[in-house]
């Protein structure tokens, strides 16, 4: 495993920080000799973002997420290769809790499969679940009790009938793995294979076991999945057709069902649109998705019995290609993360209808396209 290089970490000058910012951290592509991860405030009184620490030694740090204690930040590494290792890894960092700056380790675990696109943990901490796109696989890397990465002890190739998009779905391709709420299965979203894989996670035996597929309509693209905090739904952004699936959830025997289709893009808009990222607010009543070509954020209202979906908004992201975005912890703000322009942009949320307007606050980084709050 590649051990802490020198210069790994870069500090750059902390200014006094007002009281009410929050800490976040935003991942980049980039080259090891690049700051691919950097560490910012943002207050939610002014809307300013200002970077307080750069992070070098990391190539294309493409997705972040913290360990559920808050005290350690993981950064998948999305290369084909690590060293003379095939595949991806993912590094380590050690969080202040004072000032949320990051310290670097030597711990680096690799993926087993290349380009990991998405990483996440279990709620306990003791896992964090991997996703490598050009692999078509996921991993499982068991977390030791001082936030460690250890050796995979679980990886699982997905197979299945591929999409009909020649180009995009020709080989399987995991792009987003997440735990099913508390359950005892965690699941894996295949854009090659039109499906969501679940699996039942055995976390004495630090494995992960194929329990269940559910399809989405063929050439959809599945990318990325997120589970509403009350209902009995998820909701899955479709990269290739720029729709949200919802899906029915049985959590107790690990089973989703397709329901709902409804286009993230206006009526009549046939230029070139991937569809990236999606999240709820934190109310659980909006839901909120992000056009990369039409260069947009799509709003829509949720139904607090069925969850089905209903379009009230689109607004222009303010840059090209809006891969990442991120609500902050006050409900009352989104943050986008636009990789071909490098730039990230700030919107209020009106927690009462969830509509977004643009503010004239940004922050200028090349290709971010990850952005996480840190935990309180």
């Amino acid at each position: 495993m590649p051990k802490r290089q020198r210069g790994w970490v870069q500090m750059i000058p902390l200014n006094e920080q007002p009281t009410s910012s929050e800490i976040l951290y935003i991942g980049s592509y980039g080259t090891a000799e690049e700051p691919t991860i950097h560490v910012g405030t943002f207050d939610p009184k002014t809307g300013e973002l200002a970077v307080i620490q750069r992070v070098e030694g990391l190539e294309n740090a493409s997705y972040l997420t913290l360990h559920p204690s808050g005290e350690y930040l993981y950064a998948a590494s999305e290369t084909e290769t690590t060293g003379e290792a095939d595949g991806g890894s993912v590094a380590t960092f050690i969080i202040d809790k004072k000032t949320g700056l990051l310290s670097t380790t030597s711990n680096r675990s690799l993926t087993h499969g290349a380009h990991p696109c998405y990483i996440s943990t279990d709620s306990s901490g003791q896992a964090l679940f991997a996703a490598n796109y050009t692999g078509g696989n996921v991993a499982l890397l068991p977390i030791t009790e001082d936030g460690e990465l250890k050796t995979a002890s679980s990886t699982e190739q997905h197979t299945g009938e591929l999409g009909p998009n020649a180009a995009r779905q020709d080989a399987p391709h995991a792009h987003c793995i997440v735990p099913l709420g508390d359950s005892p299965f965690v699941c894996a979203v295949d854009l090659g294979i039109d499906a969501v894989v679940v699996y039942r996670y055995d976390a004495s035996k630090h494995t992960l076991i194929s329990h269940s597929t559910s399809k989405v309509h063929r050439g959809a693209g599945p990318r990325h999945l997120i589970f509403h905090p009350t209902l009995q739904t998820g909701y899955v952004m479709n990269e290739l057709d720029s729709t949200i699936t919802l899906m029915k959830v049985d959590e107790a025997n690990g089973v989703l069902t397709a329901g709902q289709s409804i286009s993230a893009l206006p009526a009549g808009f046939d230029g070139y649109n991937d569809a990236a990222d999606i999240h709820l607010g934190i109310s659980g009543r909006y839901l909120y998705s992000s056009n990369r070509g039409h260069n947009s954020i799509a709003v829509f209202a949720v139904d607090q019995e069925n969850g089905e979906l209903t379009l009230i908004q689109h607004v222009e992201c303010g840059g090209d290609s809006p891969r990442n975005f991120a609500l902050a912890p006050d409900g009352g703000h989104l943050l986008v993360a636009h990789q071909k322009t490098g730039n990230v942009t700030v919107f209020t949320v009106d927690e009462e209808s969830g509509v977004l307007t643009k503010t004239a606050a940004s922050l200028e980084l090349t290709s971010p396209v990850c952005i996480k709050f840190a935990t309180v």
